[in-house]
């Protein structure tokens, strides 16, 4: 695929076949999400391969859809894919170089950009994913062992789909681009 048709395809896969994912093609991912750009280049991204069926229902007992954080809806449908990629951002590391900022934003732009670039190369490796965010980070983090220093910003169920997806609507560009000042558009 060319770039163009990589990012126009991107598409947030919530359905997937019964077909495992080699090895070979988890690594590839992550080194695309490695190869992201980064505040100072701390490479603050550390990441987690979960195969097992007991791990991820445990991964998923921590989800929620939308704004029920209590766990009423959880988001079950991650366990179709054959692996969760746990995509964590390292506090400490982003703390020693900038600070509290790292805390505040930093860590999250790095660990996003980095998430990012594995969405668009799993586009292109011809699988499908989602960028999952709801979940309870301190059930999430026990479950996953994960020191104090550390915190999960993003879960990547990936797998092969059938799925056929709509392209959703999108805001006009000319609505959204400003220049030289912020103008209100009616």
């Amino acid at each position: 695929m060319d770039f163009n048709e990589v990012v126009n395809s991107r598409r947030s896969i919530r359905t997937f076949i019964n077909k495992d994912v080699s090895d070979e093609l988890i690594y590839k991912i992550l080194e695309y999400g490695h190869s992201a750009p980064s505040a100072g280049n701390i490479q603050p991204w550390e990441f987690i391969i979960v195969k097992s069926e007991e791990i991820k229902k445990r991964i998923v007992d921590t989800t929620f859809i939308g704004n029920n954080n209590n766990g009423d809806k959880k988001q079950e449908w991650m366990l179709e894919a054959p692996v969760l990629i746990v995509i964590c951002g390292n506090k400490q590391k982003s703390f020693n170089r900038y600070g509290e900022k790292a805390l505040e934003t930093l860590i999250y732009l790095d660990v996003s950009a980095c998430i990012e670039n594995m969405i668009l190369g799993i586009v292109d490796l011809g699988l499908a994913s989602c960028y999952v965010s709801g979940f309870r980070e301190k059930e999430l983090s026990s479950v996953l062992n994960l020191p104090e220093t550390h915190e999960v910003i993003g879960i990547l169920p990936v797998g092969y789909s059938s799925e056929v997806c709509f392209n959703r609507p999108k805001i006009d560009l000319k609505e959204i681009i400003h220049f030289e000042q912020f103008k209100v558009y009616k």
